[in-house]
C-alpha cells in the first residue's frame, strides 16, 4: 500500500508548489498544505501545484523541438541547432545520426512520470531539501558550495544537494538531466519508440528507464509505477485537452515524415 508523507531514502529529493503565473518562479513555500487534513486533498494540492510548472517547462522544450524540426526540414538556422546540440551534449554534423540523437534528447517528459517522481523524491513536498532549497527531484551537484551538504553524506563523498531559486528551476534541471544523462538512455529510447509508433507518452513504460535514478533501483521503479497507477486521475486533473502534453501527442504522426 502506498504510504503518504513517509520519508523514503532518496537519491533525489523533490518538493512542490501551487499554481503559478507564466514565467513566474514558484517557491516551495507556495505549496502550503499545513491546513489540509484529508490525504486525497493534500495529494490534489500537490499535483495541482506541480502540474502547471511541469507543463510550462515541457512547453519550452517542445517549442525548441519545433524549431529543430523546422531547421531539419528546411536545412536552415543551423547555428541554432549547433548551439542546442552542444547544450544537450550531442555531437552533431548535420547528419542523420546526429539529428536522431538530438531529437531523442530534446523532448518533453511524460507528465505523470514527473509528477510521480516529484512526489516521491520530495516526500510530497515535505522533505527538508524541498522546503528549504526548492529541490523537488533530489538533484545533486559536485562543485563545492553549489548546494548544501547532506547530514548523512558518506565519508569521502563530495556531492551536495543542489539549491534552486525556484521550483521552476528544479523542474527545468530535472528535465535536462533526464534528457541528457547517460543513465536514462533506456527512458529516452522508450519515449522515441512511443513517438515513432504514433502513441501518446507511456509513463509506466518510461519509468523502466529510471533504474539508475535511485540506489533502490528496481524497487524505485516499482514505487514510481505504483504511484502513477494509484494517482493517475488526480495527476491529470480535470481537463488537459489543450495542454502541452496533449499537443505533444497530436504531433507524433506528423513528425514521422520529417
Amino acid at each position: 500500500m502506498e504510504k503518504f508523507f513517509t520519508p523514503i531514502f532518496l537519491i533525489a529529493i523533490v518538493v512542490i508548489t501551487v499554481s503559478i503565473q507564466p514565467n513566474a518562479g514558484a517557491s516551495a513555500d507556495d505549496l502550503n498544505m499545513n491546513s489540509i487534513k484529508n490525504t486525497k486533498d493534500k495529494k490534489k494540492r500537490f499535483f495541482d501545484f506541480m502540474r502547471p510548472i511541469i507543463l510550462e517547462e515541457n512547453a519550452k522544450v517542445l517549442t525548441l523541438r519545433d524549431k529543430l524540426l523546422a531547421a531539419k526540414k528546411n536545412n536552415t538556422n543551423l547555428s541554432l541547432v549547433a548551439k542546442v546540440a552542444e547544450q544537450y551534449s550531442v555531437t552533431w554534423n548535420n547528419d542523420e545520426k546526429g539529428w536522431k540523437k538530438l531529437l531523442e534528447r530534446v523532448d518533453a517528459i511524460a507528465l505523470e512520470l514527473a509528477l510521480a517522481q516529484s512526489a516521491n523524491e520530495s516526500a510530497w513536498g515535505q522533505s527538508r531539501f524541498a522546503r528549504e532549497e526548492n529541490n523537488f527531484f533530489g538533484q545533486w551537484c559536485n562543485t563545492k558550495g553549489c548546494g548544501v551538504i547532506p547530514t548523512k553524506r558518506d565519508r569521502g563523498s563530495n556531492h551536495e544537494v543542489a539549491t534552486f531559486n525556484s521550483v521552476n528551476d528544479s523542474v527545468r534541471s530535472y528535465i535536462k538531466t533526464i534528457n541528457t544523462g547517460r543513465a536514462y538512455v533506456i527512458l529516452r529510447n522508450i519515449r522515441r519508440d512511443n513517438r515513432d509508433a504514433g502513441k501518446k507518452p507511456d509513463a509506466i513504460a518510461q519509468a523502466g528507464g529510471l533504474i539508475r535514478y535511485s540506489q533502490r533501483r528496481t524497487k524505485y521503479v516499482k514505487e514510481i509505477r505504483a504511484m502513477i497507477k494509484i494517482n493517475k486521475d488526480l495527476m491529470l486533473g480535470n481537463n488537459l485537452n489543450n495542454t502541452p502534453q496533449k499537443i505533444a501527442t497530436t504531433k507524433l504522426t506528423a513528425e514521422k515524415n520529417i
